[in-house]
């Protein structure tokens, strides 16, 4: 049975509404958040650039090629639309996609770092390469989204990249994996960040990394244990 427009907009404001929640965004809740209408090219977009007070009549329909089709969308969140529709082109199986200006993840974006696999949560959320660094262009320009694509194309293992200058891209099968991966991605930076003090936060063997997964993916499929 096909998805609803309906549910697919409740599932943005609650993934948007998670992310204040748990703070894994700015002071200023800046950000967009989109998702893909399934078997189709077409997003629906949050067409204001505040996470406050989002209500599931705030989204536009647009296809991947930024054509408005339906709804209204604001100057700033129209900038942005590539910046999403970039990832769908290139992971076909992305169901949603989040931008934030979180602080911690923010900041690896701002001294033009990537953010390496030494935090154990990234490895269990299918990002063994870590979080890539997209070179600066101007905000959803031809060069910012030229950028993202060379960054994900070095990183196939990973649901985010950063924005130099920006921000963070992360994105997953559904909104409210999309925002679990902002916020995994946010303390994963956060950890880093306070690990410094202590001589800099150590990346994970690469060995030991397909054992994490393996290990995860071994308990999963045991299911549920009852006594």
């Amino acid at each position: 049975m096909a998805i609803s427009h309906l549910t697919l907009r409740q599932a943005v404001v609650d993934g948007a509404n998670f992310l204040v929640r748990v703070g894994a965004i700015s002071m200023s809740h800046h950000g967009n958040f989109s998702v893909r209408v399934p078997n189709t090219d077409t997003i629906l977009l949050t067409a204001t650039s505040s996470f406050d007070n989002l209500k599931p009549e705030n989204l536009a329909l647009l296809d991947l090629e930024g054509r408005l089709l339906e709804g209204e969308i604001n100057p700033t969140n129209a900038e942005i639309v590539h910046m999403h529709a970039v990832v769908y082109k290139q992971r076909p199986e992305t169901g949603a996609v989040v931008h934030t200006h979180s602080t911690y993840a923010t900041s690896f974006a701002l001294a033009s770092r990537s953010i390496g696999c030494s935090y154990e949560a990234l490895v269990r959320s299918d990002m063994i390469d870590g979080v890539p660094l997209a070179h600066y262009g101007p905000r959803g320009s031809a060069a910012s989204v030229d950028n993202i694509a060379t960054a994900l194309s070095s990183a196939k293992n990973t649901k985010a990249v950063l924005l130099e200058n920006h921000g963070v891209l992360a994105f997953g099968p559904d909104p409210a994996a999309a925002a679990r991966a902002n916020l995994i991605v946010e303390e994963a930076a956060q950890m880093a960040i306070y690990a410094e003090v202590l001589g800099g936060a150590k990346p994970i063997p690469s060995e030991m990394l397909r054992a994490t997964v393996g290990r995860r993916d071994e308990f999963a499929r045991a299911g549920t244990r009852r006594a």
